[in-house]
């Protein structure tokens, strides 16, 4: 009896609510696959469709389309198996499916047992859940077929499914967003299923950005004994073929070592990956931002320029008379070095003559405050907002997230933008980011000068970060223990050994600010918990933290 099994894994880029786009593209890799000989495609968790398609899901002319497609797959492929995940309506109830087609003819469904309902999922709003797993015959192999959070909320689900059948080989089709941990975690799981089933796995993980989530594929095959036999790439389409042979010894890949450096070279892939995808995927083909000469607006053009190519990036450098010269000239080095266009627009006279009009004709002469620092970032917005309009490019925002925590931005100035690409990004790790960019690109780095200078908005007078924040690193601490960890005041206090009067304001400013993030840009998730689909808190909040 021949059990072996010849498997890939389409690792594809699906666009979310384009059916059309997608089914060519589905097509396409099984051509691929075919001309691989192999008996088996796997393709992602909702491929049809894009994941998440969020309220998409609620409308009946998608679903139709979605039955549409379907039945032009089974009319145009034959003679190979696949999987394919789409969403299907039955009996008024909407699952989360993972259709089997053999020699192109659909011929079993999982629906999806567990729905994730926590951090940036949203599952049980649209879909019903299903009873359990699938097993089916495949040459002589009991395959066993889960849906991404199956085998994530019970592991065990493998040994609940049939007494007498035991399956030895797990497929499992994903949407598994990005996280700076989330590999690891992934792994780990995958490989602990492996040991205590000592059954293979195929793993099949999209790629991709979506809104504010990226997805980092990292396909793979596991052996019975826990052990990577391949992997596929990481943040690119890909198509991995793995010829399984029942109960064979595999030649095991060694999986580089998680390190500070290819951590960040992680994160900085799907920075680039989430912004391409968002300018393309949203009808955009060019990129405008503010450069300042400070450290993130240049860690987002070197970001836009390896994502979009130098061509498609202009930046626009504002300056007033609280800006240096030294902020300008790193600026035009900066734009230099990284080969993008760099505009000058001084804009001291426009902010005279608005202090003018708002001095005679609103509210009469005052001190200066915060009215006149905001003035300035908002008519820099206008300029990037025109410019965006204008030439059709979209505008990048350069806030990082420990000033996005704590409201250190202007709404409608610094704020504004369609894509916050720093948005789950703390200072520290700009920083990070920034000497590894430079570290990695010798021939068009990123000014020095621009990473030792103190950060200042340089909206008054010698004006510093450090005149109302804490220093990056305790800030950021603080972030991390309370936004991604959920500590408590007294409990960050007592672990990082600073005073609970500084963490209880830093924690009251970040629930504070809420009403700002809600009218800012979406941004790129990284982090285990990122401001947007992760972290809802209500903008009209009376509770104090202390």
């Amino acid at each position: 009896m021949n059990r072996n099994i010849k498997v890939a894994i389409a690792q594809i880029n699906p666009r979310v609510g384009a059916i059309e786009y997608n089914l060519k593209k589905i097509l396409k890799f099984i051509k691929l696959a075919k001309n691989e000989k192999v008996d088996l495609v796997c393709f992602p968790e909702l491929s049809l469709v894009g994941y998440p398609p969020e309220d998409l899901l609620l409308n009946e002319q998608f679903l139709k389309a979605v039955n549409s497609a379907i039945k032009k797959i089974q009319s145009a492929v034959k003679n190979i198996s696949f999987i394919l995940g789409y969403p299907k309506l039955e009996n008024s109830k909407l699952y989360n499916v993972a259709g089997v087609f053999i020699d192109g003819a659909l011929k079993y469904e999982h629906k999806k047992v567990h729905l994730p309902n926590y951090g940036v999922f949203d599952e049980d709003r649209y879909f019903e859940n299903g009873k359990k797993a699938l097993i089916f015959k495949l040459k002589s192999r009991n395959v066993c077929l889960t849906i991404c959070e199956d085998i994530w909320t019970d592991p065990s689900i493998i040994q609940k499914i049939d007494s007498i059948i035991k399956p030895d080989l797990l497929v499992n089709i994903s949407a598994s967003p990005f996280s700076s941990s989330k590999q690891k975690e992934r792994l780990k799981l995958l490989k602990d299923i492996s040991r205590n089933n000592k059954m293979e796995i195929v793993y099949s993980n999209m790629i991709g950005g979506q809104d504010e989530l990226v997805f980092d594929g990292s396909s793979i095959f596991i052996d019975s004994k826990g052990n990577i036999i391949s992997q596929a790439k990481e943040f690119k389409e890909d198509l991995l073929v793995q010829s399984l042979n029942f109960e064979k010894d595999y030649k095991k890949v060694q999986i580089e070592r998680s390190t500070k450096k290819n951590t960040l070279s992680k994160i900085f892939a799907a920075l680039s990956l989430g912004l391409q995808d968002y300018v393309f995927k949203n009808g955009f083909k060019k990129i405008v931002l503010g450069v300042s000469g400070g450290v993130d607006s240049a860690l987002v053009s070197a970001i836009a320029v390896k994502s979009l190519g130098a061509k498609n990036v202009l930046g626009i450098a504002m300056p007033t008379n609280f800006n240096s010269q030294l902020s300008l000239d790193l600026a035009m080095e900066l734009s230099k070095n990284l080969g993008f266009k760099l505009k000058v627009s001084y804009v001291q006279e426009i902010y005279e003559r608005n202090l003018e009009l708002l001095n005679a004709n609103i509210y009469g002469k005052t001190q200066f405050d915060i009215t006149e620092e905001n003035l300035q970032a908002r008519i820099r917005a206008n300029i990037l907002m025109a410019a965006s309009n204008k030439l059709g490019s979209i505008l990048l925002s350069t806030g990082n997230k420990s000033e996005i925590s704590i409201g250190y931005s202007t709404l409608y100035g610094d704020s504004a933008g369609g894509l916050a690409i720093l948005k789950d990004i703390p200072k520290t790790m700009v920083y990070d980011l920034v000497r590894f960019y430079n570290s990695t690109n010798p021939k068009s780095t990123i000014p020095l000068k621009i990473i030792s200078r103190s950060p200042s908005a340089e909206l008054r007078v010698n004006q510093k970060d450090s005149d109302s924040l804490p220093p990056y690193k305790i800030l950021d601490g603080i972030l991390e223990l309370y936004i991604e960890q959920g500590l408590s005041v007294r409990q960050i206090a007592s672990q990082l050994r600073i005073k609970r009067l500084l963490v209880s304001t830093i924690v009251n400013k970040i629930n504070m600010s809420e009403f700002k993030r809600r009218q800012g840009p979406p941004g790129i998730k990284v982090t285990s918990k990122a401001f947007g689909r992760d972290r809802r808190y209500p903008i009209t909040n009376g509770f104090v933290e202390a």
